[in-house]
């Protein structure tokens, strides 16, 4: 009763915290309502854009073309129409990609008339659309994102361009500054503060008479970064995808700054230094990053952009520390593995129950995953795709290691998880253990991991101590994994998609179950789970397991002809 009431204590003091810290933010955003009032009833500036920064993000000439003939593919849905912003939008995820603008990278990349027509027309719709509050656009990251889609766009935009369009261009830039400047002190804490807080900064060294924006903007962005990146190069949720788009946002407003005679924070400088290794670190044998807290598929062409501009080309470091990973690494073999606390609860909203969970590749063929995030339909598998049974780890009388929150502003967010992780770790073994379960439950699990130096076996153990509980060990598989039926019950042989066979073995019964793979590129896909259930922690309190490559068999050499005697 007492690990329940002091668990009880715990969530009611995160939720009041988060309370108080989301009235602080609705307080000062409401002390923001006169100016906001003032550029709404008053009149609007038109500033000159002095600069129009770099784009790292990869571009299609294709998709210029279907841009331009009002073909319209977002998040898995295509829409014709000559004005998109008039009609229903097929899916909500469609209709933020669409008004965040970042496709017009696509026609600034063609370069031609027809594109710098069709984004001016786009441009001219959303402006008109704006004016009938179109809802899609009101989301802080969606205006951001657009504000900088805007100024990356605009010599495309402007050059040849009439000057009606210009002053309506430049005029509905501006309210878009000034209305996301006010909004950000609502912002929460977490990527979404950053992404407002780079764009406010790119849109005041582009634009002429934003020296005041400049010096406020830069300063809180620094703060933030300071609080956000950790000091082994991790964001401070463990979200392995975020330090990919800071790298591409910052790397360019780097070299804003100078050409403005202005001089960066220097933790921008050191923000981005300090995340450009764990790119590498995060990597599995086929490129993609680990699917942990939140990450989806991996944007394989933009980890090989950022990657490019990494002036230590070093080997990926080992241990993250203060984000919470592992990294095990011999031969052909990769093990990547969460031994990470859950993060602060105001930067918990992508946070999952994964706690020991590992993924592990050999070769370019990963073998064993979690089942990350979607990235279309993402509404309809958070909740699942954040339970611990939707990561290769254990879970305890089918519970998460984690609870989420449900009140008004706890809503999404981890209350309760697991505390410190214990981590030992010599060369390639690693022993960790957490207590996400030991307040409701009463027990704590134990995993260790033990790498081949030849990388061709991943040995391992779970452990189960306190309380007598069922408990379940997972290994998903990746859709590439085909599995190949065996009659011994402890035991499963896997065939990977670069034809290497491998051998999973327990010393309790094994099943393949069902499984899906969310973070692929197509989305949701079907896939396969190792899974070994215990009725009972007291009686089988451990279970011992084991990846091990198998020989292929080698060809046997053809005989060599009999000589032949010549005859005569």
């Amino acid at each position: 009763m007492s690990g329940a009431w002091g668990r009880w204590i715990r969530e009611r003091r995160i939720a009041v915290g988060l309370g108080i810290g989301a009235g602080r933010r609705a307080l000062a955003s409401l002390l923001t309502w006169p100016g906001r009032l003032r550029v709404r009833l008053g009149a609007s500036r038109a500033p000159a854009i002095v600069l129009v920064p770099q784009d790292l993000r990869t571009t299609d000439p294709v998709r210029a073309d279907e841009l331009a003939a009002g073909i319209f593919t977002f998040a898995g849905r295509t829409v014709e129409a000559a004005d998109p912003f008039t009609i229903t939008p097929p899916s909500e995820d469609w209709a933020e990609a669409l008004a965040t603008f970042s496709w017009l990278r696509h026609l600034r990349a063609s370069g031609t008339p027809e594109a710098a027509e069709a984004g001016r027309r786009l441009v001219v719709a959303w402006i008109a659309a704006e004016g009938r509050r179109h809802p899609a656009g009101r989301a802080d990251t969606v205006a951001a994102e657009r504000i900088r889609a805007f100024i990356g766009a605009s010599g495309l935009l402007l050059s040849g361009a009439d000057q009606v369009f210009y002053r309506r261009f430049a005029r509905a830039l501006w309210r878009q500054v000034r209305d996301l400047e006010a909004r950000l002190p609502r912002v929460p804490p977490g990527k979404d503060r950053l992404a407002v807080l780079i764009a406010l900064v790119t849109a005041a060294l582009c634009m002429s008479g934003e020296e005041k924006l400049l010096a406020k903007a830069s300063r809180l962005l620094g703060e933030e970064l300071q609080a956000q990146i950790l000091p082994d190069g991790c964001h401070v949720s463990r979200h392995p995808g975020i330090i990919v788009g800071l790298i591409l946002d910052l790397l360019p407003l780097r070299q804003l700054f100078p050409a403005r005679n202005a001089t960066p924070p220097a933790t921008i400088v050191t923000a981005v230094d300090r995340m450009m290794p764990m790119i590498r670190f995060f990597q599995l044998g086929d490129g993609s990053l680990g699917r942990f807290n939140g990450m989806g598929p991996t944007p394989i062409d933009q980890v090989a952009t950022a990657l490019v501009y990494d002036d230590t080309r070093g080997t990926a470091p080992l241990s993250a520390s203060h984000g919470g990973y592992e990294r095990l690494e011999a031969g052909p073999a990769i093990v990547l593995v969460d031994a990470g606390a859950a993060p602060p609860a105001r930067y918990s909203g992508d946070a999952h129950a994964g706690c020991l969970s590992f993924e592990f590749s050999a070769g370019r063929d990963p073998i064993v995953v979690n089942c990350g995030v979607p990235p279309i339909l993402k509404a309809a598998w958070r909740t699942d795709a954040r339970k611990t049974a939707a990561h290769s780890t254990v879970s305890v009388a089918n519970r998460s290691s984690m609870r989420i929150g449900t009140g008004i502003w706890s809503e999404g967010l981890v209350v309760s998880g697991t505390g410190p992780v214990t981590r030992e770790r010599r060369g390639q073994s690693l022993v960790a253990r957490h207590d996400g379960y030991r307040s409701r439950l009463g027990v704590v699990h134990v995993r260790r991991l033990d790498l081949a130096a030849t990388g061709d076996r991943l040995a391992g153990e779970d452990r189960i101590e306190g309380a007598d509980q069922p408990y379940t060990l997972r290994f998903h598989l990746h859709p590439g994994v085909e599995v190949i039926p065996t009659e011994h019950p402890q035991a499963a042989l896997l065939r990977l998609p670069g034809g290497d066979g491998w051998r999973f073995v327990a010393d309790q019964p094994v099943a393949i179950e069902e499984s899906v793979a969310l973070a692929q590129a197509e989305g949701p896909r079907r896939a396969l789970q190792i899974v070994v259930a215990v009725a009972s922690s007291a009686a089988i309190p451990a279970v011992t397991w084991a990846f091990q490559r198998l020989e292929r068999p080698q060809k046997r050499a053809e005989p060599l002809p009999e000589p032949e005697l010549p005859l005569g």
